[in-house]
Order: structure tokens, then C-alpha cells, then sequence
């Protein structure tokens, strides 16, 4: 019973982490011949500015820099993004952001959330993976905490996906593309005028590809592809005051889940006679194939509509109201302990159901006031996500002993907040601004667990009953988030600014407490909170004809009350939760830079370093960690990409020729000290060669090979060295080449 405590409280972390709690160097848009930099025109600051004028931390990618990076998910965008992490458990669909240290990989009571909230055309997502990175206008990652300007509040910084929205003039595309593993995938997208104020853009995308992991008994292959999404977006602008955007989502995805490896068992472990002989086994075989037990699979439904309307009510005033509404359903299962036994496997929902089936709600009124020197930004913002159906869960037996069934679980979310934001030109170049936020969550919900082996009894401390196995929680929390900055144009070319922010993450629930407690105070997880100073650099420069870009940046930050996934004793069971780590100090810098040296040559570089070390931590197990690093936050690093447009008549088109490498330091992944708790470091090199405009007509071949030099590198791992006794990793992505082919008009 120990030990099925501690595994049902992992499992009960898929009915609530989806409850909501996804540089400013952008790809240059050169033409053969050119020496210019183009202007980037990003919304960190919710109106359109150009990148070089806004007084923060920004990395923006273009439609075009994202199409010939490769960038398709949020794996793909961490490699060009200084700072930025996408991490999570071995489910590689589920993208959870880390920036600067600050992020999150999911909560197993409600409240808390993400410390990074990504936006889909304004609005948060609770979605992630695959199916919203594509036709998009840009990809904006902001840095720091947020929240005196827009959406929900957090501690470290948003990723805005902005979506193309539908233009007055017919275009669209088409593209196919082949490759290994037998890839299939296609994207299209059309925009249709309807009328003068009215305009139609329809999109969609699927991706199919075979997995590079096998499982030696069933032949099922791991970690494949299979997804497609379709986007609706209609403009109406009946006028040049009135602008309203409303667009509808939808994506789809069923594969068969992670090829989890097992990479190590520990000697003294609770099962390690057993597993020693199949750990050595998977060692010869190699890490391409394995044998698994449990049914790992990745099914999800998400659909997404919202409406974004804004209202200039004269030269000074304008209003913007954005609402939206969305439904996630998933099904995921997975094989903790990587073998043919079952000592940790998870099959998913109850046949029928769904192991998460919530709708969320978002409202957002905002009104931007610009009077001479000051401007102001103001705003509402409404947050509620609830439980459509109840939320399942099947734990199978553990070596033979007892299985888990949540047959029942709700989880309700509610965000309320008011913020605003001012900005005071004190002269022509120098210009103060100050923000403040307060928010107010509520959370809640029940958890019904029971073990069929023993008559359907309560899955909980047998000392610690309680009526048809169900308990009902709830709580609330609240808090401020604020900024202070100074942001002064030296040069038309140079901005130089300083700026200190104050972010606030909800408080928390641990329902898992509730299975062998009734008293513990872990059952409440308090709220956490950072507070940063940034100082940086934006500048443009010319030499000679050579035409470059450089931004710094450096920051540090205190973080307290930080909320980490942990175990403790609770009435005699080494429980898992979330607990809230006494403080910590991260501090770093960034710098990207782009240069063309010669007319046909773009030349970009990105470094990041980041130090996140825990000042005071006592775990819930009585441990120090005082002094011991951050998870999935590597010390440095880089990307370098080159790009080049090859000398061939411009009868032919035009032809380029690009290179990038994107490496990153060595990652703590368990939170303690224990063998294979780090991820060591590794570097990805992607080519690309791109035929545009063939013989002056609207089609273009882009041929492309990732990890070229087919480096195998983990990408995460369950690190339960010291607990359940064995380290599962799921590893990256293989040598991979293709063939893309695409006709614009």
C-alpha cells in the first residue's frame, strides 16, 4: 500500500496539471544583394513597435525565420532563444516553457500553474505541442515577469504566437513535404476577401511520421508523429476605428506516446533483481528499441475560438475587448519504470473517458489612453476553468500487488485581475514607466480513488477513511505584480534601459495530501514570488557597408516561496507534491547579435548564461539543497547560423545556403544528488538549402537535414535514482533529411 500511495500520487498530477494552473534579434528579411536591416515590428507592450524601440527583453521570429529554421515546435524555437527551455516529463507533446530559470512542469493540486503562459493571438493557451506553430505572423518570447499590461500574471515571461490574420488581397500557399522516417506532412492556406470589410483566411496543417524507437515484443514504434490542426480566422473592419478578429482553432493528435529508455537501475532499489537482468539487455540492444508493458499513448483534442475587437473611440482613446473560449481533451499513458514489468504504468483514462476534459473561459477588457507625453494602459482580465467530465485515471498492479482507478475527479480554476500601466516621455529621449497588477484565484475541486484488487477499497492511508472514497478541496490566494523602468534613446540607433519587476504565482492545492491526511500543512502550497532588476542595450550600427545588430541584456533576480515538485513522509507515506523551496538568486545575461559583412551574407549569434542556484532549501524529506542548481536550466548557451544567397542569375531565382548549430551546457534533471541526474550537454546542427522563386514563378524547394552530424542527446528523464529505484530517458530526434516543395500566390 506504501508504495501505491506514492505512485497514485504521480498518476493524480494528469487530472490537474492542465488546468491552467506554452532578444531581441528577429530573422532580417534580406534580399540577394541587399544591406540592410529590416524593421521587426513585435507587440510586447501590446501595440505594434519596432523591436530596437521597446525597453525589454525580446527574441521575435518572423513567418519567413520560422519556416527556414525549421522551427515547427516549442523544442525547435529553445535551440534560437537565449534563456529559453522547453521542458516537461516524457511526454514530448507536452511543452512546458522555462525562461531564465523561471517556468514550471505542471502542479499536482490546482492552482499554481506555469511561471511562463503562452498566447495564442493575445489570448493564454492552455494548449501545447504540436498544432498551433504554424501560419503564424511571428513568434514573440518575452522575457521577466508579466502582467501590468496584459493577460495573466506571471513570474517568468510569456510566448506570444501571433497568427496571419486575413489580409484585403487573395494569397496563400501550399506545401508538401517528404522525408525520412517516413514523413508525410502538408500546409496550406488560403485568405479570401468577401467584401470590403469582410475577409475569410482558412489554414490547416498534418504531420505524419513514423517513430524512432521500437518495441522489440509488439513492433509498436515510439515516439512518432500524427497530428493535423484546421484555423479559421475572419476580419471585419467595417471602418478604419473598428477591427474585430475572430478565429477558430483546432488540433488533433494521436501517436503512441514516448519510447522511454531505461537508462539505469540503482543496486539497493525495491525491484532491482528483477530489473538488473532487463537493464543489461537494453543495453545491448541499444536505444532505439525497447520493451515495454504499459499502453504509452498521446491523444488530445483542443479546440479554440476567440473574438479580438478593438474600438478607437477617438485620436487618444481606443478600447479592446478580447474573449475566448477552449476544450481540452487528452488520453495519454506512459511506462514509468521503461520494461516489460509493471512497476510503474500508467494506461491512460478509463476506456471511453479522458484522463483531462476541461473548458476555459477568458475575458479581457482593455483601454489604451495617449495623451501628448503619457500614455496609459489599463485593463480587466477574467480567467475560469472547470471540469466538463470527470477525470480518470488506471495505475496498473505493481509487481503483481495493487492497481489504482480514479474513477471520478474535478478541478475548478478561477483568475480575477486588475492592472494598468503608464509610459511618460520626460524628454525627447528619455522616458519613465511604472505598472501595477492585483490578482485574486480561487481553486478547487475532489478526488475519488479506489483499488480494485482489495473489493474497490479506498486507495488512501488504510488508517484514514472516508465516505465512498471521494474528498473535495478548495482555496484561494492573491497578490501583486509591479514595474518600475527608465528606458533612454541615446542615438536614433541606441536604446539603453533599466527596469524592476515584481511577479505573484498563485498559491496551490495538493490533493494527494488529502489521501493520507487530514491535518498536513502541505496540503496548501503558498504563492511564489520573484523579483528581478534588467539592465540592456539595443543597438544598430554601420561600417564600411557591413550592416549589424547587437542586444544585450543582464539581469538578476531574487525568488521566494518557489513552488517544486517533491516528496515527503505524510502519516507514514513518502508522498509526492508540490512544496515551496525557501529562496533562491538567478542571474545572467544574454547578447544576440546579426551582422552582414558582405551584401549576399547574414550572419546570426545568440549566447545565453544563467545562474540559478537555490540560496535555502530544506526538501520535504528534511534534505538540504542549499546551494544545488536549478532543473532543466543549462549554464550556457549558443547558436550560430549563417546564411547565404548563392551568385545564379536571377533567372533562375534565388538560391540560399544555411548552417546552424545551436548547443546548450549540461542540465540538472533530478532534484537532489544522485547518478544520471544530469543531462549532459550536446549540440544540434541543422543545413538547409533553398531554391525560392524557380525560374521567376511563385514555387520554391527547400531541401533540409536535422542533426545532421546525428548526435544522440537525452532530452529528459524521470530521475527516481534514490526513490523508485531505476532512470528512464527519453532521448532526441535522429539524423533526419528532407525535401520540402511550396507554391505561394
Amino acid at each position: 500500500m506504501r508504495q501505491t500511495i506514492m505512485m497514485g500520487a504521480s498518476a493524480l498530477a494528469l487530472a490537474f496539471a492542465a488546468a491552467p494552473a506554452l532578444a531581441q534579434t528577429a530573422e532580417p528579411q534580406t534580399e540577394p544583394g541587399a544591406t540592410t536591416l529590416d524593421e521587426v515590428v513585435v507587440t510586447a507592450r501590446r501595440t505594434e513597435e519596432n523591436i530596437q524601440k521597446v525597453p525589454v527583453a525580446v527574441t521575435a521570429f518572423s513567418q519567413e525565420g520560422l519556416r527556414q529554421r525549421g522551427i515547427e515546435t516549442g523544442t525547435d524555437l529553445q535551440n534560437f532563444t537565449p534563456s529559453l527551455s522547453v521542458v516537461g516529463n516524457t511526454n514530448r507533446n507536452q511543452e512546458n516553457y522555462t525562461i531564465r530559470g523561471i517556468g514550471g512542469i505542471g502542479s499536482l493540486g490546482t492552482g499554481g500553474g506555469p511561471g511562463v503562459v503562452a498566447y495564442f493571438a493575445e489570448v493564454p493557451s492552455t494548449a501545447s505541442g504540436p498544432g498551433l506553430l504554424f501560419d503564424l505572423q511571428s513568434i514573440q518570447v518575452l522575457k521577466g515577469p508579466q502582467g501590468t499590461l496584459f493577460g495573466r500574471n506571471t513570474t517568468g515571461g510569456a510566448v506570444l504566437l501571433d497568427p496571419v490574420k486575413p489580409g484585403f488581397a487573395p494569397d496563400g500557399y501550399i506545401e508538401a513535404t517528404v522525408g525520412d522516417l517516413e514523413r508525410r506532412s502538408a500546409r496550406a492556406a488560403v485568405t479570401l476577401p468577401l467584401s470590403e470589410t469582410l475577409s475569410l483566411r482558412l489554414a490547416g496543417q498534418f504531420d505524419k511520421r513514423e517513430g524512432f524507437v521500437t518495441d522489440v515484443n509488439t513492433g509498436k514504434d515510439y515516439n512518432d508523429r500524427n497530428n493535423f490542426s484546421l484555423r479559421a480566422g475572419l476580419l471585419f473592419q467595417p471602418n478604419d476605428r473598428i477591427s474585430s478578429y475572430t478565429a477558430v482553432n483546432y488540433v488533433d493528435i494521436d501517436e503512441n506516446g514516448p519510447g522511454t529508455v531505461l537508462l539505469a537501475v540503482n543496486p539497493a532499489g525495491p525491484a532491482a533483481a528483477l530489473l538488473n537482468p532487463l537493464l543489461a539487455a537494453q543495453q545491448a540492444r541499444g536505444n532505439d528499441r525497447i520493451a515495454l508493458s504499459a499502453d504509452t499513448k498521446n491523444v488530445s483534442r483542443t479546440l479554440l475560438a476567440l473574438n479580438n475587437t478593438t474600438f478607437r473611440l477617438n485620436d487618444s482613446v481606443t478600447l479592446k475587448n478580447v474573449v475566448s473560449y477552449t476544450r481540452t481533451r487528452a488520453d495519454f499513458g506512459s511506462d514509468g519504470d521503461a520494461s516489460v514489468l509493471v512497476i510503474n504504468d500508467l494506461n491512460g483514462a478509463i476506456p471511453g473517458r479522458w484522463n483531462v476534459d476541461n473548458e476555459t473561459w477568458t475575458e479581457e477588457l482593455q483601454a489604451r489612453i495617449e495623451l501628448g507625453r503619457l500614455t496609459f494602459q489599463t485593463g480587466l482580465f477574467y480567467s475560469d476553468t472547470s471540469t466538463v467530465t470527470p477525470l480518470t485515471f488506471v495505475q496498473r498492479a505493481n509487481l503483481g500487488a495493487v492497481s489504482l482507478v480514479q474513477d471520478s475527479a474535478h478541478a475548478n480554476d478561477r483568475s480575477k485581475a486588475v492592472y494598468g500601466q503608464f509610459t511618460y516621455a520626460i524628454t525627447d529621449t528619455l522616458t519613465a514607466n511604472a505598472g501595477y497588477r492585483y490578482t485574486w484565484d480561487e481553486f478547487g475541486g475532489d478526488i475519488s480513488i479506489y483499488i480494485p484488487q482489495l473489493g474497490n477499497a479506498c486507495g488512501t492511508n488504510p488508517g484514514f477513511a472516508f465516505p465512498n472514497c471521494s474528498r473535495a478541496f478548495d482555496g484561494e490566494s492573491d497578490g501583486d505584480t509591479w514595474q518600475i523602468g527608465l528606458d533612454w534613446q541615446a542615438t536614433p540607433d541606441t536604446l539603453i534601459y533599466g527596469v524592476s519587476r515584481h511577479g505573484y504565482k498563485s498559491g496551490g492545492i495538493n490533493p494527494s495530501v488529502l489521501l493520507v491526511s487530514a491535518t498536513s500543512p502541505l496540503f496548501r502550497v503558498r504563492p511564489e514570488t520573484v523579483t528581478d532588476g534588467e539592465i540592456g542595450l539595443k543597438h544598430d550600427w554601420s561600417s564600411s557597408g557591413i550592416k549589424a545588430r547587437t542586444n544585450l541584456s543582464a539581469f538578476y533576480m531574487k525568488y521566494e516561496d518557489i513552488q517544486r515538485s517533491d516528496y515527503a513522509l505524510i502519516g507514514g507515506f513518502n508522498t509526492q507534491l508540490i512544496t515551496n523551496a525557501a529562496e533562491a538568486t538567478v542571474k545572467g545575461f544574454e547578447f544576440e547579435g546579426v551582422i552582414q559583412p558582405i551584401a549576399p551574407l547574414t550572419l546570426t549569434a545568440t549566447y545565453s548564461y544563467n545562474d540559478a542556484t537555490y540560496d535555502k532549501y530544506i526538501d520535504g524529506l528534511g534534505v538540504d539543497r542549499s546551494g544545488f542548481p536549478f532543473q532543466y536550466v543549462p549554464k550556457n548557451k549558443y547558436s550560430l547560423d549563417a546564411k547565404l544567397y548563392l551568385p545564379v542569375p536571377s533567372t533562375i531565382g534565388d538560391v540560399s545556403l544555411r548552417a546552424s548549430y545551436a548547443w546548450q551546457d549540461d542540465q540538472q534533471v533530478a532534484s537532489d544528488l544522485q547518478p544520471f541526474g544530469v543531462i549532459p550537454a550536446y549540440g544540434l546542427l541543422n543545413v538547409r538549402v533553398d531554391w525560392e522563386h524557380i525560374a521567376g514563378s511563385d514555387v520554391a524547394l527547400s531541401l533540409y537535414g536535422t542533426n545532421v552530424t546525428d548526435e544522440e542527446y537525452r532530452v529528459t528523464s524521470n530521475a527516481t535514482y534514490n526513490t523508485t529505484g531505476l532512470v528512464g530517458a527519453a532521448y532526441g530526434d535522429p539524423r533526419q533529411y528532407g525535401v520540402t516543395l511550396r507554391y505561394s500566390w
